[in-house]
């Protein structure tokens, strides 16, 4: 929990460095990875605790190299590494003399992987971090989740809970800060059922401990726990809808944990495009790798870790110590970040703009504009108006036809003075209009919600308006969507039950288990223009929620309303 009495320059100065890092290598290894099906392996096959230490006594990473597997990150251009030190099977993966159940006493190995990863993290300034599931323990016959537990060796009724909690956890909790040197992150994962008192006191024996070790959202499920939120698994939220820190765990396929059968790999392309997307949002990425059960980190990941980290040495000012986007939605082009006076355009080879790229909003004067992997630094024309009838500022910077970069450019934008613009809803390039749900105003009713925006037009004309769901793999569309879904906007009124017009594949905010589905709903026309207040009224209509959201939980998630001017 954030500490009232703490000040607010302690808290800070803690976090300073996690800021700026904005990039960081999560690491899922253990046991798991002999079976080869994934990190959640023995509770979806119910696989009996000693049939699982068989299986870790055969456990032997003999290929395991701490000095590459740092300057695998090192290169990939990430900061810090989250590896797994205890997993939900129980496996610690370093000596722990608070139970025999780890790599050096129940395996092959022999070996403390987490002392040589210390020292080669020490050896190459990376900060090293640890990854420690608290509340389950597959392997322990006390340990207590309020989902999910090992039922089929352990019956439920004769758990104590506290006989766990008291010497397996905290005693490896303490363990982990006081035999690894300085702990950078605690970060913890799903903590069903556990009581505010003792997310309190796990807090302040890591403070007492390690008073600079910065501790993860999922250390408690009751809200405001943690130095920064950790977001759902692959989630990246919508701009605004965060009030404080936050961070993404991505994996590169679609399992945590080494999985022989997912070939389901995210292109580099992919990668840098959600990267700087999370950054231009103002949070952090934590990319998954899962190692072989000898060791080696899959040459698919490590190949686009490397195509990630060349584009990062050329672009990293842009990336590195940035701040957020100051408009509040996404742009089709790109994403923005800023770093003092200057403005970082993003902008994707996918959607590069050959005949010069548009930015409405940009108040502050541009002195010069340049693509900042031309080491030339050659000057771009940039044009700026303001049109004082319907307020809107314009500026154009006119593009070479495609640079030299890879996947992504960064256009540069020094600019006189503050940086300042208008952080209303406007329209953008192409004349569209995106409306985020966290940042409407909601009315709760009896049957649906009603989300409300005022949003701003500089052209009259016909607009087409698209809904933008999130939606779980296996999901009923039929049953969700059984109601119409109404919009209303300059005096019309649109009422539709959303279809599935438009499946995006290469989405930029949306990941697996999840895919997004564009809906059209109608078009209004606006005769002129001017200020304009959007109505949604829909039962998907959510106010966010106020403690921890489970991110999975739901079918169907509402993310945006567009307006498309034709």
């Amino acid at each position: 929990m954030i500490n009232s009495l703490e000040s607010s320059l302690e808290r800070s100065s803690r976090m300073e460095w996690w800021k700026d890092a904005k990039f960081g290598m999560f690491i899922h290894w253990g046991v798991y990875s002999v079976l080869g099906k994934g990190e959640w392996v023995m509770y979806a096959s119910k696989i009996p605790v000693q049939e699982y230490e068989s299986v870790a006594a055969k456990f032997d990473p003999h290929q395991f190299n701490a000095k590459e597997w740092v300057a695998c990150a090192k290169r990939a251009g990430m900061k810090y590494i989250v590896i797994t030190a205890k997993h939900h099977d129980g496996f610690a993966m370093y000596h722990s003399h608070s139970d025999p159940f780890n790599i050096v006493d129940a395996s092959a190995f022999g070996r403390d992987p987490l002392k040589e990863l210390s020292e080669a993290c020490r050896e190459e300034g990376i900060v090293l971090c640890f990854y420690y599931s608290h509340v389950i323990d597959w392997h322990h016959p006390h340990a207590l989740h309020d989902t999910y537990n090992n039922l089929w060796d352990f019956e439920l009724e004769k758990k104590a809970f506290f006989s766990y909690w008291n010497n397996k956890a905290k005693g490896q909790i303490r363990e982990l800060l006081t035999e690894y040197g300085p702990v950078g992150l605690l970060w913890f994962d799903t903590s069903g059922g556990l009581s505010r008192k003792e997310s309190e006191a796990i807090v302040n024996m890591i403070r007492e401990l390690q008073p600079n070790c910065l501790i993860n959202s999922r250390v408690s499920h009751w809200p405001d726990f943690g130095d920064y939120q950790s977001k759902g698994d692959n989630e990246i939220p919508m701009n605004g809808e965060e009030t404080r820190e936050w961070e993404t765990p991505m994996t590169l396929n679609q399992s945590w944990g080494y999985s022989m059968k997912d070939q389901v790999w995210k292109s580099t392309a992919s990668l840098i495009r959600k990267l700087v997307h999370i950054v231009s949002k103002g949070g952090n990425l934590l990319l998954n790798v899962g190692p072989t059960d000898t060791g080696v980190i899959p040459v698919n990941s490590i190949d686009r870790l490397e195509e990630i980290g060349a584009w990062l040495d050329r672009n990293g000012e842009a990336v590195y110590g940035t701040s957020a986007s100051p408009f509040p939605y996404e742009f089709e082009w790109g994403a923005i970040t800023v770093k003092k006076k200057t403005i970082f355009l993003h902008v994707y080879h996918s959607e590069w703009p050959i005949e010069g790229l548009v930015l409405n909003g940009l108040k502050s004067k541009v002195n010069r504009a340049f693509v900042l992997s031309d080491q030339t630094r050659h000057p771009l024309v940039v044009k700026q108006h303001f049109y004082p009838e319907t307020d809107q500022h314009v500026m154009r910077v006119e593009l070479p036809e495609l640079t030299s970069e890879q996947y992504v450019s960064v256009i540069a934008l020094d600019v006189e003075g503050e940086i300042q613009v208008d952080s209303s809803f406007i329209q953008q390039a192409k004349g569209s209009v995106k409306l985020d749900l966290v940042l409407s105003d909601i009315t709760e009713g009896d049957e649906m919600n009603v989300a409300r925006w005022t949003f701003k037009v500089a052209g009259s004309g016909v607009f087409e308006v698209e809904l933008i769901n999130f939606v779980r793999t296996g999901t009923d569309w039929a049953k969700e969507y059984d109601h119409e879904v109404i919009i209303q906007a300059a005096d019309q009124r649109l009422a539709t039950i959303p279809k599935e017009d438009l499946i995006v594949i290469e989405s930029i905010s949306c990941q697996h288990p999840y895919t997004e589905i564009r809906s059209t709903l109608g078009r209004i026309v606006i005769d002129t223009p001017g200020s304009y207040e959007l109505m949604l009224s829909s039962k998907h209509v959510k106010p966010k929620a106020k403690g921890p959201e489970i991110w999975q939980a739901a079918a169907v998630k509402l993310r945006s309303v567009r307006l498309i001017q034709l």
